[in-house]
């Protein structure tokens, strides 16, 4: 299932926001909301540029933590974590795990994708 423009052009705004507040004013400036976004806005960018792995590759497995741990507030994310956390549990690096499964790692992201996000944009908007 492909992201409609709309939902990706959101997604990337309000992640544009917070990566600049967060340049601007540091991490520990941003309210749970925006770190909630960041962290959906980081998976989602880096698995869209090339799969999964390079999620793991560039951010490793204390991002996947906080933002397993964090995304626990969407209930689409729950299923979504669960195949991944199988996935990792094959390997004691988290990005060799996944890279030997990119295409089924990936598409569990796709496979959730569109709903995860709108669950996060729901969760926006009703708070702001």
């Amino acid at each position: 299932m492909t992201v409609p423009f709309e939902l990706e052009d959101w997604l990337t705004e309000a992640g544009d926001q917070v990566v600049r507040k967060m340049a601007a004013q540091g991490e520990e400036s941003l309210s749970d909301r925006e770190k909630l976004i960041y962290e959906i806005w980081l998976l989602d960018t880096e698995v869209r540029n090339g799969g999964l792995s390079q999620y793991f590759v560039n951010f490793g497995m204390r991002q996947w933590q906080q933002c397993a741990s964090l995304a626990m507030a969407l209930p689409s994310f729950t299923g979504f974590a669960k195949q991944v956390t199988a996935l990792l549990s094959a390997n004691a690096d988290p990005y060799l795990a996944i890279l030997a499964r990119e295409s089924e790692a990936s598409e569990f992201y796709y496979t959730h994708q569109v709903v995860i996000v709108t669950e996060l944009r729901k969760i926006v908007e009703n708070q702001a």
